[in-house]
């Protein structure tokens, strides 16, 4: 299978790479946040075409700056060991994941900040045995001839028969669920961890400034590619997340994941775990 990606710089950054704290939910499973861009801020540019003025959203983003995160999430369950996303790559070039001990990687969608880790500098597979996951809708969109860029397509090429799709509400592993979040890409997917009542969702690129998107959902980041969509997703990821006691996680969350209510006014409250 040959899937395009539309152009997205793959940077390797000097910074370290920091691990928020684990957790252990119910049925054994622990999951640990990587950080790959300690000290990451998205900027209010980013964030144009929604409901609220520039003022308004400066009381949100002092500077109009916000704090921001890329992680990759390491989940470990039964003897084995699962990668969400692949980032830049700076957990395994920071020796924070050691790749030959990955049973399998998941894949939210197909950008370059979550893909770029698949694979080396020089274009080889960064992982040497586990197969790697991406949703098929996610697949097919980046398959199109008519979506630019070849990072994917690189990455397909060099996985070859490591390289597969799944369904949505497919489990992947036990206790690994893929769940649909399309809108930020038309494959987007989160990942609902664990077996017990004590569960966290995975929810990629839900947002990308939670200290503005929290509380102000139907704002957008210029990277969704479908922001109606994203807005509606953004609000049934949290809400699922409320009504079933879940964690919530993203990739861009500072801190990478802890527990959400509503605030009352059409928003939402988050706090980081601590």
């Amino acid at each position: 299978m040959r899937i395009r990606l539309l152009a997205v710089p793959v940077l390797m950054f000097a910074l370290n790479v920091f691990a928020a704290k684990p957790i252990t939910l119910e049925g054994g499973f622990q999951v640990s946040p990587l950080d790959e861009m300690p000290g990451r801020e998205m900027t209010m540019d980013l964030f144009e075409g929604g409901p609220m003025t520039e003022e308004q959203k400066l009381k949100y983003m002092p500077g109009g700056k916000a704090p921001a995160a890329v992680y990759v999430f390491v989940v470990k369950a039964a003897g084995k060991t699962y990668l969400i996303d692949a980032g830049f790559g700076n957990a395994v070039k920071n020796k924070k994941v050691d790749p030959a001990k990955v049973d399998a990687i998941f894949i939210t969608h197909a950008h370059g900040d979550h893909v770029g880790g698949l694979l080396k500098e020089d274009g080889t597979v960064n992982f040497p045995a586990a197969p790697v996951f991406i949703s098929k809708p996610e697949s097919d969109y980046w398959l199109d001839a008519k979506t630019e860029g070849d990072l994917q397509k690189n990455v397909a090429k060099a996985y070859g028969a490591r390289y597969k799709t799944f369904s949505f509400g497919d489990t992947l592993a036990p206790g690994i669920v893929a769940i649909d979040a399309t809108g930020h890409t038309p494959g987007h997917t989160a990942f609902l961890i664990g077996t017990g009542k004590k569960k966290m969702l995975i929810a990629g690129d839900f947002l990308h400034a939670a200290a503005l998107q929290f509380p102000n959902p139907e704002e957008c980041a210029r990277f969704d590619i479908d922001r109606k969509k994203s807005v509606e997703m953004r609000k049934k990821l949290i809400q699922m997340c409320i009504d079933n006691g879940w964690m919530i996680a993203g990739i861009h969350i500072p801190g990478g994941f802890g527990t959400v209510k509503s605030n009352g006014k059409g928003g939402f409250e988050y706090t980081p775990h601590k």
